[in-house]
């Protein structure tokens, strides 16, 4: 939904007739959502094509595979992903029944469970990596030089830590697939 808004704010910004008041952060917001927005459609449309996943399924893999033991409690799962409790249910339950997770009783509480990676999972995963880390040298890497590159991170980084909040937070740039 989000970058539905910030694609559609962009072309209003250059269609509207009436005089929209922006700021330097929000000019600069503009941009990093534009910039997102059309990425991240690239990517869906390459991830769709060239593996069985979606590019947020993939998400969801790498959450999973990132995290100890490639296994998360769904409740942690759904605050990574930003999603509500009962959306990343029905989410684990379409992986589950492709066989990419499975859930697993968790020992020290019998009523919780665990989203783990199944073996085929890590195998689609891995395919689906290479097409991901790929894209992105293709659609972020070749347009920036290798010093923009660690000057966006810091900065994104940076904002990331300021702002707050535990999304994404096992996501770090040194361990992709």
């Amino acid at each position: 939904m989000w970058l539905r808004y910030a694609t559609n704010f962009s072309r209003v910004l250059k269609m509207s007739a009436v005089k929209i008041r922006t700021t330097p952060a929000s000019d600069a917001w503009r941009s990093v959502m534009t910039a997102l927005t059309r990425v991240n459609a690239v990517l869906a449309r390459e991830m769709e094509a060239e593996t069985p996943i979606s590019l947020d399924w993939y998400s969801i893999l790498l959450i999973l595979a990132q995290s100890e033991e490639a296994s998360m409690r769904p409740s942690d799962l759904a605050d990574q992903i930003g999603l509500s409790r009962s959306a990343t249910t029905r989410l684990v339950d379409r992986l589950a029944s492709d066989g990419l997770v499975e859930r697993r009783a968790c020992g020290s509480d019998r009523r919780g469970t665990f989203v783990t990676l199944t073996p085929r999972g890590e195998e689609v995963f891995r395919e689906a990596g290479r097409v991901h880390l790929r894209g992105i040298d293709e659609h972020v890497g070749s347009h920036l030089t290798d010093n923009e590159l660690a000057q966006l991170g810091d900065l994104l980084g940076k904002l990331a830590d300021r702002v707050g909040g535990d999304a994404l937070s096992t996501l770090t740039p040194s361990s992709t697939a």
